[in-house]
C-alpha cells in the first residue's frame, strides 16, 4: 500500500504569461525540491522519479525525468521515467510509482505532472512530423465508417449533442465551475513561485505568484459564438484554455508518516470516438480495488477540459449513484485553464489538501485515450 508524504503544486497560470519563460525542467526541479522540503526529506530519500507528460517533445522531451534530477541537484544515482498516456498521463505516472512501491522495487517515489503550454504547444506531439506522421493509417481506418477520428473538443461536442447535453447546459456548468472556484479558499498545496514572464506581459520578472489565475468570464455566455461551426455548442468559455503548471506527489511504503493512503486505482480505455474513454469501467474497477461504494466517496474531483466532456462524465458518475453535489465542490479547470498532466495530477493534490480526516476522495480523469481513477483516504 502507498502512503502520501507530501503533495504540492505550482500556481496554474495562462500560457504565455507569468511562467512563459520558465523551462519546464527547471520549474519541475523547483517544485520537486519544495515538495521535499514540505515533507522534510533529503533528496537521497527518493528512489525513483516518475513524470507524467502528454506532450513529451521539445522542451519536455529527451528523458525529461533524468533532466529534472540533474536540474534539482539530486544525487546522480536517482533515475526517472516519463509516461505519456494522453489525458491521464499524470495519473498513469502516479499508478506506476504506486505499483513499484507495492511490489517492493522502491521505498519512496516522487511523481510529477508536467505541462508547459508556453514552451510546448498543445498538440505538438501530433503536429511534429519531421520524422513521420503519428499513429499511421490503422486507427483512423478502424473508425472510418463511424465518421473518423475527431479532435477531442469536437468529439466531446458531438457526443454531448447525441445525448441531449445542449449549449445552455454547457454554459451552466461553465458558470458553476467558475463560481465554485472563485468562492473556494486557495488550495493549501500551492507553492509560491517567482514569475519568469513571457515578453509583453504585465507581470514583472521575480514577482511571486501565490495563487491560480482565474479566467475573466464574459457576463453573457449565451452571446459567445460557437467555436467550430454555426450549429455547435462549444464556445471559448466552455473549453479550458492552455495553462502552465507543475504538480508533485511523494509516495512511500512508510505507514507512519503518511497523510493519506492510495486505496484504489484503475485505468481503462474506450472506443476511439468515446470522449470519456471507458470511464464507467475505470470507476467500477477503482471502487472494487478500494472495496468501497460510490456513497463512501466524500468528494469527486473531475477533469474539465470542456464543459461538454465534464457533463458526459457527470452523467456517467450519476448513473452509478454519485451525488452530483459531491462532484467538483471547488470548481475545476474551466475556471483556470488546462495544464495537461499537471492538471490531471492536480485532481489528487487539491482533493487531498482540501479533505478532512477520514474523508475519501476520488480523482477522475478521462479523454479519448482513456480514463483513470485514484481513490484516496485521508489519514
Amino acid at each position: 500500500m502507498s502512503f502520501l508524504l507530501s503533495a504540492t503544486r505550482s500556481p496554474f497560470v495562462p500560457a504565455g504569461e507569468a511562467f512563459g519563460r520558465w523551462h519546464p525542467v527547471d520549474l519541475a526541479a523547483h517544485i520537486a525540491n519544495a515538495t521535499l522540503s514540505h515533507a522534510q526529506l533529503d533528496p537521497s530519500a527518493i528512489d525513483e522519479l516518475w513524470v507524467g507528460c502528454e506532450e513529451p517533445v521539445g522542451a519536455q522531451g529527451a528523458d525529461m525525468a533524468r533532466a529534472i534530477v540533474l536540474s534539482a541537484a539530486w544525487p546522480e544515482h536517482i533515475g526517472g521515467t516519463v509516461l505519456d498516456r494522453g489525458e491521464s498521463s499524470g495519473t498513469a505516472a502516479l499508478h506506476a510509482a504506486a505499483a513499484a512501491i507495492d511490489s517492493g522495487q522502491v521505498g519512496t517515489a516522487m511523481v510529477l505532472g508536467v505541462h508547459s503550454a508556453s514552451a510546448v504547444t498543445p498538440g505538438a506531439s501530433a503536429l511534429g512530423r519531421n520524422y513521420g506522421r503519428p499513429w499511421g493509417d490503422g486507427p483512423a481506418a478502424r473508425v472510418a465508417d463511424e465518421g473518423g477520428l475527431l479532435p477531442a473538443p469536437r468529439q466531446a461536442e458531438a457526443a454531448a449533442n447525441m445525448v441531449g447535453i445542449d449549449r445552455s447546459a454547457q454554459d451552466a456548468w461553465t458558470w458553476r465551475s467558475h463560481e465554485r472556484r472563485t468562492a473556494s479558499s486557495p488550495p493549501a498545496a500551492v507553492v509560491p513561485t517567482d514569475a519568469r514572464p513571457a515578453a509583453g506581459t504585465a507581470v514583472q520578472r521575480g514577482t511571486t505568484i501565490t495563487s491560480d489565475t482565474l479566467r475573466i468570464m464574459p457576463i453573457d455566455l449565451a452571446g459567445l459564438p460557437p467555436m467550430f461551426d454555426r450549429s455547435g455548442t462549444v464556445t471559448s468559455a466552455s473549453i479550458s484554455p492552455p495553462a502552465d503548471g507543475l504538480t508533485a506527489i511523494i509516495l512511500s511504503r512508510d505507514v507512519g508518516s503518511g497523510t493519506a493512503r492510495l486505496v484504489g486505482t484503475a485505468r481503462a480505455a474506450g472506443h476511439p470516438r468515446d470522449p470519456i474513454g471507458g470511464l464507467r469501467v475505470a470507476v467500477a474497477a477503482a471502487l472494487r480495488d478500494a472495496d468501497l461504494t460510490t456513497e463512501a466517496i466524500t468528494t469527486w474531483h473531475l477533469a474539465e477540459r470542456t464543459a461538454a466532456g465534464a457533463l458526459l462524465a457527470c452523467q456517467c458518475l450519476t448513473s452509478l449513484g454519485v451525488d452530483p453535489d459531491r462532484i467538483n465542490p471547488q470548481g475545476g479547470s474551466l475556471a483556470v485553464g488546462d495544464a495537461g498532466a499537471a492538471d490531471d495530477l492536480r485532481l489528487s493534490v487539491d482533493g487531498i489538501s482540501g479533505a478532512k480526516r477520514h474523508d475519501t476522495v476520488a480523482a477522475v480523469s478521462y479523454g479519448m485515450t482513456g480514463a483513470a481513477v485514484s481513490v484516496w483516504t485521508r489519514q
